[in-house]
Order: C-alpha cells, then structure tokens, then sequence
C-alpha cells in the first residue's frame, strides 16, 4: 500500500509499503524512507494521500487502523515553515480553534463534519536532527464528495435552480452555528462541500471566531469573499457569513471570480447582466452583498424567509449522517468520486485538448490531400475544418482525449504508410493547424470577453 509523509519539505513524501492488514493493525510505527517523519500518527492515523494546501496548512486522506473495518479520515496539520513566531502563534491558536469548534459544533449537526482527535508530535527537524520541532494534527471526518469551486470548474456555472438548492442547504447550517455565537469567516465555494449523496457540508472551521471572545483577533479570511468589516479587523456578525454566501452565489452563478464582479472605484457589485435570475432572487442576493452591514440581512432565517416566497423548485434529497464515516475496503489512494450529477458540461481544459486533437486529426487528411492530390492548401483547410467542426459539435460529449489521441496515431501510420516520405510534413503540418486552431479559439474567447 501507499502511505504518505506529511513533513514539509519532504524529498520522497510518496512511501510503497508491502505490508498486510493484520500485521498494519500490530505494528509499532512506520517511518519515511527520506526524512524519518513518523507515518503513523498518535498510533493510529496513517496518511495515504494529499488532498489540498492551505495557509496554514495542509490536508491528507488517512485511515484508521484501529477501527474493525479500516476507515477513512481526514487529517490535517499545521505546517509551520517559513513562519516568524507571531505568524506560527497566530495559526496555532485557529487551528486549535478548529478542533475546539468541531468538537462543539459536529457532533451536534449533521452537515458539520465531527472531529475524532487533536494531537501535538514533537519530531527532530529535518536536516537538523538536534532541534527538535512540534507539529500539529486535527483528524475528522471524511466527506466523500467534491467541492463547489471544482464542481464549478467540472460542469460550469449553475442555474436558478441550483443555487436556491444551496441556500436552502447552506442557511439552516449557518442558523445552527449562528446560534451557538460562532461566525465562520470564511464561507466561499472550496469550504461547501457536495457528498456523493447530494447533501451539503459546511468545512474549514479555522477562521471561525466567537461572537462573545474578548481576545484581538487578526483579519481572516479570502479576498473577494470577506466582508469589508474583517479587512478593517472591527467586530463581525452573522450578516458578515452571509455577505461571503452571497459573493459564493455570485461567482457559482457567473462563473466568474469575485474581482471581475466588483467595481472597485463605484463601490458596486456588477453582476446582473451576465445572468438571467427571477427579479426576487436577484434583490435577495443584492442585499446580502451589501458594503454596509446594517443594510444586509441580519441572520440566516431572515434569508429563508424570503427564499419562502419564491415558486417551490426542486427540493433537496432526504439525507442522514451515520455516527462514524462509511466503511471502504482498505485503499491503496482513492479518488474523490464523480459526482452522479446528470448532463455535466466539459471543463474548459478538456474542450480545448479535444479541438486540438481533432484539428490534428483533420491536419493530417490536410496535408495528405495537399501532398498526394496537389489540393490548394486554403480550399484543403476550410473544408477539413468544416468536417472537424461538425464531428466535434455532434460528438464532443463522447469525444474522450486518449480515444482523440489514439485516432490522431492511427491516422498518422495510416497516411505515412500512403504517403511515402511524407510522415514529416504529415505530422508537423497537423500539429500546427491544431495549435493555430485553439489559438483562433483562444483569441475568440478573450475578445468576447473583453467587449462583455
């Protein structure tokens, strides 16, 4: 199996371990073949894949070899490098704030995920085996789904629909923590998470600040998302959580990041020209976002009291969280899952790897046409391109990137096995229409954009 070392800096992080499950569950501890870092954590968590890097830290799936069926988890820990000891100080104390809000708040809602530990390891410094350094852990649990921001980046921007669907999940969690005085401070799409079921999951715990602390506080949060009163470092409110919701629907529903949305210089968010939303949804999600926080509405009900009054849309799937994670076989690194979400559009990425492909394909036929039957090369490319355009149109849900790839070699041995000596101009002269292709596309996109 695959474990992973969760020192920064780590040479080799990646460690291939042939051992069984049984002889896992007895064994005393593991160390990294690189830097020695313990891969065994409070005996118990074993780390198996980086799942993203914060600020302050970074975030692993592990399981439990404790437990009768091996589990996952999450585990995340506190990277103190290239920190002055006030940074280090200050990203202790919300870390630590984490765990103390996860063992308060999720056990006691479902949409929070529960935390199992929290744990200090004092370890030799790599490369520096006198000095000794502390890291921390927070384990909780796992949510098998995808995020908002990467659900937006895999199926594009959402719809009406959609978004009424996320208030009504979002809102009850924000009341629910909203009543236990606890601001979160930093709602945007990467810390609402989507299981495999459809439920919705309110994350990342680490800015979270309490409405009656008495302690200074330094700003914290995301550009873009943080209401104007966290960058001043003043007091923040419930409405401060629902101005981040706000912008999170913005940009969820632009697909667009909350920099282009906001007019610096007029103070204004402009956004209601790029989508089509009834007139009340628009005005609820207009006041949410408001500079002034006594314009905003002042709690979560208040929000979803108004969304009452829209016309009844799809309403979210019944769900249930069971007390502990759902047991898996024991991986070797698992993906995230994709999300049964139907008629899913191509992420941008993929869309252009297609044309080029297909551009490349239809360079080849191109250029045999030119080589072998002296075609024009202009008459050649506006008819191949029509072609590519056409199959690409008819086909670009099913038009995967390895079949492309596979097409365009089996092409390319094709016509350099009935073009002799041609498999230079073959090749090269493909590749070019496909990058010049994309290139036009390209150009298209950001002047369209530009002239918006």
């Amino acid at each position: 199996m695959e474990l992973y070392c969760t020192r920064p800096g780590c040479p080799a992080p990646l460690n291939r371990v042939d051992i069984a499950e049984e002889e896992l569950r007895s064994i005393d501890q593991i160390y990294c073949r690189a830097c020695r870092m313990p891969l065994i954590l409070a005996g118990a968590y074993i780390p198996i894949k980086p799942l993203g890097r914060g600020g302050f830290g970074a975030t692993f799936l592990a399981i439990d070899r404790y437990l009768p069926d091996i589990e996952y988890c999450v585990v995340k820990h506190f990277r103190p490098e290239g920190m002055n000891a006030e940074e280090v100080a200050m990203a202790r104390r919300l870390f630590a704030r984490e765990a103390t809000v996860l063992q308060k708040l999720g056990n006691d809602h479902d949409a929070i995920p529960d935390l199992y530990a929290y744990f200090p390891l004092t370890v030799p410094k790599m490369g520096y085996p006198q000095e000794m350094q502390e890291h921390f852990y927070l384990v909780q649990e796992y949510i098998d789904g995808e995020d908002l921001e990467h659900e937006l980046q895999r199926l594009g921007p959402f719809d009406e629909t959609k978004v009424i669907e996320l208030l009504k999940a979002i809102l009850p969690i924000l009341a629910f923590v909203h009543g236990r005085n606890i601001i979160h401070r930093d709602i945007k799409p990467a810390n609402i998470m989507r299981q495999r079921q459809g439920k919705i999951y309110l994350l990342d715990f680490g800015a979270v600040r309490d409405l009656f602390a008495t302690s200074k506080w330094t700003t914290v949060g995301t550009t873009g998302y943080a209401a104007p009163e966290q960058y001043h470092g003043g007091e923040v409110y419930p409405s401060t959580d629902l101005y981040a919701l706000g912008v999170t629907c913005l940009r969820l529903l632009t697909g667009l990041p909350p920099e282009d949305l906001y007019n610096a210089y007029t103070g204004t968010w402009q956004w209601r020209d790029k989508v089509h939303l009834s007139p009340h949804l628009a005005q609820i999600l207009d006041r949410m976002v408001r500079l002034v926080v006594h314009e905003r509405f002042a709690s979560a009900t208040e929000v979803l009291e108004q969304l009452q009054q829209l016309p009844r849309r799809v309403e979210l799937p019944p769900s249930s969280k069971p007390l502990r994670p759902a047991t898996m076989p024991l991986p070797s690194a698992p993906a995230v899952a994709t999300l049964p979400l139907a008629q899913p559009r191509p992420a941008a990425g993929n869309v252009w790897g297609q044309m080029f492909l297909l551009a490349a394909v239809v360079g080849l036929w191109v250029m045999a046409a030119v080589v072998k039957l002296a075609a024009p090369v202009g008459a050649s490319i506006v008819l191949g391109l029509l072609l590519g355009g056409w199959v690409w149109y008819w086909g670009r849900t099913w038009l995967q990137i390895p079949w492309l790839a596979g097409l365009w070699i089996a092409n390319f041995i094709l016509l350099a096995w009935l073009v002799p000596g041609a498999w230079l101009r073959l090749g090269v002269g493909s590749l070019i229409l496909g990058l010049v292709t994309v290139g036009i596309l390209t150009l298209t996109q950001w002047l369209r954009q530009a002239l918006r």
